[in-house]
């Protein structure tokens, strides 16, 4: 089903947009890919494109993840995550397993996973600190981080419970590093991610 919506455009245009398209994973697969565009239980969910502070943080986080990967890892941006053939998440950072890499491909499954961090920005709040961390929870991902750059700069940290459950395991803001247990390799002065 589509359902349009009216977007003002910068000159004062209104634009018609839809909201909701419906395709099977094949239609999904066929098109070209796009970090901007996620499958949401067969439902095609297009993000408004990330403000400059969304990319300068996201990028930071990236390069920082990078030099502190042990040699089995590696930190990637906005890489697709396969929950299901319906249901598709590009996080804004994750961290995979090297032997899970495929040069020529951007999809990775859950259980090659180790981390998704998402960055809050105007518009994503509920899907990222709600809907994405239930969604990669359920997918067995072992930790995820939320990194909430207004109004002042937090990051939040979780990793699945005995239940499959994320708990809170640090809430950490300018003046922390950040550090989590079973992930000591990823400490990360906060301050490195401020734009």
């Amino acid at each position: 089903m589509t359902r349009p919506s009216q977007r003002i455009t910068h000159d004062g245009t209104a634009l018609v947009l839809p909201t909701a398209v419906t395709v099977t994973p094949d239609e999904y697969d066929a098109l070209p890919p796009d970090p901007r565009i996620e499958l949401v239980d067969g439902v095609l969910h297009v993000m408004t494109p990330p403000t400059t502070r969304h990319q300068i943080v996201m990028m930071r986080l990236v390069q920082g993840l990078l030099r502190r990967c042990p040699d089995h890892l590696l930190a990637l941006h906005e890489q697709e995550i396969r929950l299901a053939d319906d249901h598709r998440r590009n996080p804004d950072v994750l961290v995979v397993r090297r032997a899970a890499v495929n040069l020529d491909w951007f999809s990775f499954s859950p259980k090659d996973v180790l981390l998704a961090v998402e960055v809050v920005s105007p518009g994503t709040q509920t899907a990222d600190r709600k809907h994405k961390p239930a969604e990669y929870a359920d997918a067995g991902i072992p930790f995820y981080w939320r990194v909430e750059p207004l109004p002042d700069f937090t990051v939040h940290t979780y990793q699945l419970d005995e239940t499959d459950v994320y708990e809170s395991t640090g809430t950490f803001t300018a003046a922390d590093v950040i550090t989590v247990a079973r992930l000591d390799w990823a400490a990360l002065p906060v301050t490195d991610l401020i734009p």
